[in-house]
């Protein structure tokens, strides 16, 4: 009989399994991975570039060129392209980055032989025309002058700057940029650059393998790129800062902190991880229980780790009531005094720990889902145990060690702190 005055009970099981997939060395040297699945008439294919931002000779070429590979190919112009993908109810999306770019194509499995072919001409014919570039320069250029009345826009611009100064991660595009790019700079940084660093290919759902294995072989070719990215060396500065800038007519005030932190190989990241979580990472987090639920001074503040090619860095964001900067950096330095200096409680530790989990679990559903987490692990040059020894980590790690790890690594004078109202 159903006791409808009684919580059912719940069972949760916390273990992590290594996610299966298929991987092939293709003659043209390009790895594929793939999971196949024929429970439904769907499947994707993602292709990772190389030739993101922090490959550019030129600023703004791997924006543009990414954004205008579908605007004309030999024979084709952007309006019959579009035309092709959408009769075919195929969805197609590219993604320019700081470090790589993907490309995806979704579509019903019965239409890729028809629909692939074209996808891949993308990449070897874009012809870049000089009037598709005009739309979206003179679209870019707009965007700017309505972002110079943002804070967050402000926020992020200067605390990219304050992170990693001259290295390409902390600059964002200035009219200069929008206004001086052509057609030539992104045909040469498409054909040097990315089309030279192809890092992998992805696919999911229902396909033929050896159709799919045998197109991408006959339509892209390898180019071993010897050359390094020509960067400057990456030396995040350590000393606290702190940078404030006033805007007319404000309505809000935008808040922005970084830091240098460690990366993926760690043994301090899933304590690490831990922490930020229960700091920052998650609605019930400690920010959000003070900041937000006490003082009511923001709907939001979060706390991220992010992990780039040449960088690992924490970064905690609000946008907040006007005239309250102060009073939140007061706050978040206040339960980072709480938590480097007393004990975090296990039922806090353990409700983290669940959160972490079942936010993996609850991403790992679908076969697109499951595919991205392999994608993942080869971006980063993982291991395919990666995510079950990591969470056996964040399983057994013990709140002691949380505290050391915060103290070394979330700590207040590391901090590059951007206020903007």
């Amino acid at each position: 009989m159903l006791i409808r005055s009684k919580a059912p009970k719940l069972s949760f099981n916390p273990s992590i399994n290594e996610i299966g997939y298929d991987s092939y060395s293709l003659n043209n040297n390009i790895p594929l991975y793939s999971i196949l699945n024929k429970t439904y008439e769907v499947c994707g294919v993602e292709i990772v570039f190389g030739g993101g931002k922090i490959d550019e000779r030129i600023n703004g070429a791997s924006f543009f060129s990414t954004n205008l590979l579908r605007s004309g190919i030999k024979g084709l112009n952007s309006n019959d392209i579009n035309i092709f993908f959408e009769q075919r109810g195929a969805f197609v999306q590219f993604q320019s980055g700081l470090d790589y770019n993907t490309f995806s194509l979704y579509c019903i499995s019965d239409k890729l032989k028809e629909i692939l072919p074209l996808f891949l001409r993308l990449f070897n014919e874009p012809i870049f025309p000089e009037e598709k570039l005009t739309q979206l320069a003179n679209k870019k250029a707009q965007e700017f002058d309505i972002n110079q009345q943002k804070p967050t826009y402000w926020s992020s611009k200067l605390l990219k700057e304050a992170l990693f100064k001259s290295h390409p991660y902390g600059h964002v595009l200035s009219k200069e940029d929008i206004k001086s790019i052509t057609s030539s700079d992104l045909k040469n940084h498409w054909t040097s650059t990315a089309l030279s660093q192809i890092k992998f290919i992805t696919a999911a759902g229902n396909f033929n393998v050896e159709f799919l294995k045998s197109i991408i072989q006959d339509n892209l070719s390898f180019h071993q790129n010897k050359q390094t990215s020509k960067t400057d060396e990456l030396r995040l500065p350590t000393k606290k800062t702190l940078v404030k800038k006033t805007l007319k007519n404000s309505q809000q005030t935008s808040l922005k902190i970084g830091f240098q932190t460690t990366s993926f190989l760690s043994p301090n990241h899933p304590a690490l991880s831990l922490g930020n979580t229960i700091l920052g990472g998650y609605f019930g987090s400690r920010f959000m229980q003070s900041i937000r639920e006490d003082k009511g001074l923001t709907y939001g503040i979060g706390s991220s780790i992010q992990h780039l090619r040449e960088s690992s860095y924490i970064q905690i964001s609000a946008d907040i009531k006007t005239g309250a900067g102060n009073e939140v950096i007061e706050l978040i330095n206040v339960e980072l005094d709480k938590i480097h200096n007393n004990s975090i409680a296990k039922e806090e530790l353990d409700k983290v720990k669940n959160y972490l989990i079942g936010e993996y679990k609850s991403s790992s559903q679908t076969i697109f889902d499951k595919i991205n987490k392999i994608k993942f692990l080869k971006i980063h040059n993982l291991s395919d145990s990666y995510f079950a020894n990591y969470f056996d980590t964040i399983l057994s790690t013990e709140s002691k060690h949380v505290q050391e790890v915060l103290k070394k690594h979330y700590n207040p004078s590391l901090f590059k702190t951007v206020l903007v109202e």
